[in-house]
């Protein structure tokens, strides 16, 4: 019994030992204010270990950006701080992207005052990759039902495609017409 214990407290540390040691841990800051989001993510690009659609590690940057300007524009609508990302001025760079090592990939999401609860936004998502393109029309139809949707495309020399939106929340603005 103790021979096969010392075995298996043998393969959990060898198999700590190899996960820790397997590539950069990611690392993304994101810091957002009444003006907007910004942010850097410092990482690798893919993680070969997992299965197709899960690979993609530098661009789940683009997911947690998302959420956190959504969350941004709840909590300045709930404190009557009415804002809308000025979606035109969104600043997308990448650097670095090769495929095999890590990339820099930095974010600046900046907002404009608006004088109306109802001329605000406050949901904020994204559609997008690193090497291939998707449509807008593609877009428009996954959020076909959001209200008021507006987008931009945004993209970096290096291959990484954005379409960023926003819309009215229908649990803030419902009363919006």
């Amino acid at each position: 019994m103790d021979f096969k214990r010392l075995n298996i407290i043998t393969i959990l540390l060898l198999l700590f030992t190899f996960l820790s040691c397997t590539g950069q841990k990611p690392e993304y800051e994101i810091t957002c204010t009444e003006t907007g989001c910004s942010g850097t993510y410092t990482g690798p690009e893919f993680d070969r270990s997992k299965p197709a659609g899960k690979k993609d590690i530098a661009h789940r940057f683009s997911n947690h950006m998302a959420t956190s300007v959504g969350d941004e524009l709840k909590t300045l609508y709930k404190q009557k701080i009415y804002v809308q990302v000025n979606l035109e001025k969104i600043s997308m760079t990448t650097k670095d992207k090769n495929g095999i090592g890590n990339v820099v990939y930095t974010l600046e999401i900046p907002f404009v005052s608006v004088k109306k609860p109802c001329d605000c936004y406050t949901a904020f998502d994204h559609r997008g990759g690193w090497d291939h393109k998707i449509l807008e029309s593609t877009v428009r139809n996954v959020f076909r039902n959001k209200k008021n949707l507006q987008l931009v495309e945004k993209n970096t020399p290096e291959g990484l495609q954005e379409f960023w939106v926003q819309y009215q929340h229908m649990d803030y603005q419902s009363g919006c017409k």
